[in-house]
């Protein structure tokens, strides 16, 4: 309880953002885009690959703190995950994303074999690929997944071969090559067997400002 009395006294105005009248934390509404998809889902689960800061940018902050979800996060930085840990309830662990062992993780910590949300965003380009494909995808799948490819400034070839990677698992890429002011960062993906196309097909975009996505619904 004093640790969700802290999270709460430090998810402040600067850290919450607005938009189209909706509450985020995250860089580009990616946690927006995971709750349109799941119907604002209560108790899901996560794995955020690059925890980076416990609020500010934080793709699974709003999970945790309004809708309660499960999951853990991978960060390299020391400091940073000394700062996640002291003020966010779910656990970031200090590691190598690269060669963490995703399997045994998700085993200690029994997940579902469906797993809500998968967040990929590490640098540099190479290690976030790296990292996505050390995922265990024949044992688990995945709801939603947004990965960071960096395009504006790692160029075509990790972004690609993310692409025909999650095409082979039988992903659905849904908003491709979103923006966050100018900069072309990330793709959105969805797991089709059990996200109806009627709620993604909604959101199927192509270089597309992150603001224009929810802007237009």
């Amino acid at each position: 309880m004093e640790k969700q009395n802290i999270a709460n006294k430090l998810c402040s105005d600067k850290h919450e953002r607005a938009m189209h009248g909706r509450k985020y934390f995250s860089q580009a509404g990616q946690d927006l885009f995971v709750l349109s998809m799941l119907g604002s889902k209560k108790n899901g689960y996560y794995i955020e690959i690059g925890g980076s800061d416990p609020f500010e940018s934080n793709n699974t902050a709003l999970l945790e703190k309004d809708y309660s979800w499960n999951g853990f996060s991978i960060e390299f930085d020391k400091a940073l995950v000394l700062a996640y840990n002291a003020v966010r309830l779910n656990s970031c662990i200090c590691h190598d994303a690269t060669c963490f062992n995703y399997l045994s993780e998700l085993k200690r910590l029994n997940f579902p074999k469906q797993i809500d949300y998968l967040s990929v965003d590490i640098d540099p380009a190479e290690n976030t690929y790296i990292a996505l494909k050390k995922c265990p995808f024949n044992k688990y799948r995945f709801s939603v997944i947004t990965y960071e490819h960096d395009l504006y400034s790692a160029g075509p070839i990790y972004m690609d071969l993310s692409r025909i990677f999650l095409k082979e698992q039988g992903y659905q890429l849904v908003a491709k090559n979103v923006k966050c002011f100018g900069r072309t960062f990330e793709d959105w993906w969805i797991d089709p067997n059990v996200i109806p196309k009627s709620i993604w097909s909604e959101y199927v975009c192509e270089d597309t400002e992150f603001s224009l996505i929810f802007g237009q619904k």
